[in-house]
């Protein structure tokens, strides 16, 4: 039947060779190299939130000043040259493209610590935008080729991990490392001069991520494409592209707008959780770090692998639209918990309810691409994937920080009523995002309906 996954009676790598897939074991090599760059890109993203209280203090910024700098001045690029590198990775080599966008995030996040006003960290944080745009159209593509659809939940489990790594790394290492440069007024850093730590922390971590960009070039090759479905192979004209649309608009459209308005109360705990905690609780970012990096690195690993699980299960068990239905379990145990986590009555309360929210942090991400993954075919992904990507980077991280300092700045009046906000921002945007996934359901069910392309 059109759109139906292999059996599974035999093993993935064995479904690979019959369909002329690369051998997996060099397929989840290459997979982990990309988890690792999306630890990099992960760590870049949110360390700004970790440092606000010392950015703040030394750059003179308010809360919907840092809400720009965590959420829009990323996203404006991130979203804008999303669209046009989806388009270039369906048509080039998308190694070299993920390649040159791995460079310029490391290096842009390295010169936020050379910043000294709001216009030039603005300026940097768009180039970590620009550089990050490559990543998820060129991965989502490159992970299509390596492995046959049976295995691709699991393939984008593991390449999603890097989000769990690298928010666990961020707040566990980045606690220990600025809980021991914090002892020190300014650090010297050789030919790089002397800094503030929180400076030093930006040039640590972007200069970190030139390592697996190097990996990257070196050892990972660009696959063949395979599941090819424009008249003109490989090539989907922009009249191919807008009948696919058309025919599919019902399951892109609440696929799109439910799980990035979902991710948009992500980002706002994610980005703000640390201001909570020392504001709240008077937990310090190194405290704060600490105490949430372990557990925290934990739930995100166990979610990253248990959504492509779940839903392989479900669709073994007669639910075609399984990925986009544990989408939404997911989605739902994030917004519950965002609306109570904020709302504890002690840190250690607070922290606890934050961790078994990460349970499900990774499953509207991980879903989301192996979703469209299973409906477009191979020449269309890129393209599908950045417009995802665009509204992702334009609702998600762009308005979700910014909206909940706004909040905090202009609806409460009151900087100590910041898990006011959380919860505010989390359970508007978060009920709008599982509504419109479910109502999405059916939509996403004939789309698979109408797979007709070889697998």
């Amino acid at each position: 039947m059109a759109g139906s996954v292999p059996a599974a009676g035999s093993a993935a790598s064995d479904d690979a060779v019959v369909a002329g897939y690369p051998k997996q074991n060099y397929a989840w090599y290459v997979v982990s190299v990309m988890c690792i760059g999306y630890v990099f890109a992960f760590i870049d993203r949110i360390v700004v939130g970790l440092l606000t209280t010392q950015i703040q203090k030394d750059l003179l910024l308010s809360d919907t000043d840092m809400g720009i700098l965590q959420g829009i001045a990323f996203a404006l690029f991130y979203t804008l040259f999303g669209i046009p590198i989806g388009w270039l990775a369906d048509r080039w080599n998308r190694k070299a493209i993920l390649t040159i966008g791995m460079s310029i995030w490391s290096i842009m996040t390295a010169a936020c610590g050379f910043a000294g006003t709001f216009w030039s960290f603005f300026l940097c944080r768009v180039g970590v935008g620009v550089g990050e745009a490559t990543l998820n159209p060129c991965s989502a593509s490159i992970i299509g080729d390596y492995f046959p659809p049976k295995s691709r939940p699991r393939a984008f489990g593991i390449y999603v991990m890097g989000t769990a790594f690298g928010t666990g790394l961020t707040y566990l290492g980045g606690g220990l490392v600025f809980g021991f440069l914090a002892k020190y007024q300014v650090v010297d850093l050789g030919i790089f001069g002397e800094m503030k730590p929180w400076r030093a922390m930006f040039l640590f971590v972007g200069l970190g991520g030139l390592i697996p960009a190097l990996i990257f070039l070196m050892t990972v090759k660009e696959p063949a494409r395979k599941e090819l479905a424009a008249k003109e192979k490989g090539k989907a004209s922009w009249d191919d592209i807008k009948t696919f649309f058309k025919a599919n608009r019902h399951a892109i459209i609440c696929h799109h707008i439910g799980i990035s308005m979902v991710i948009m109360s992500i980002y706002a705990w994610v980005n703000w959780m640390a201001v909570y905690f020392d504001r709240i609780h008077q937990w310090g970012p190194a405290k704060f770090a600490i105490s949430y990096g372990v557990p925290g690195l934990f739930m995100g690993v166990i979610s990253a692998l248990s959504c492509g699980w779940l839903a392989t299960k479900f669709k073994d068990r007669g639910r075609p639209d399984g990925t986009m239905r544990v989408a939404l379990i997911g989605c739902i145990g994030v917004v519950a918990g965002g609306v109570i986590s904020p709302q504890m009555p002690t840190p250690e309360l607070a922290l606890t309810a934050f961790v078994l929210t990460g349970l499900f942090s990774n499953y509207p991400t991980v879903l989301a691409l192996a979703a469209i993954s299973e409906i477009a075919p191979n020449e269309m992904r890129g393209f599908f994937t950045s417009t995802y990507i665009f509204l992702v980077g334009l609702i998600s991280s762009g308005i979700g920080p910014l909206l909940t300092g706004w909040v905090t700045d202009n609806v409460f009046g009151d900087k100590m009523r910041i898990a006011d906000s959380l919860s505010l921002v989390t359970i508007v945007t978060g009920t709008i995002g599982c509504l419109t996934i479910a109502y999405g359901l059916k939509g996403y069910r004939e789309s698979l309906a109408r797979v007709t392309w070889t697998r």
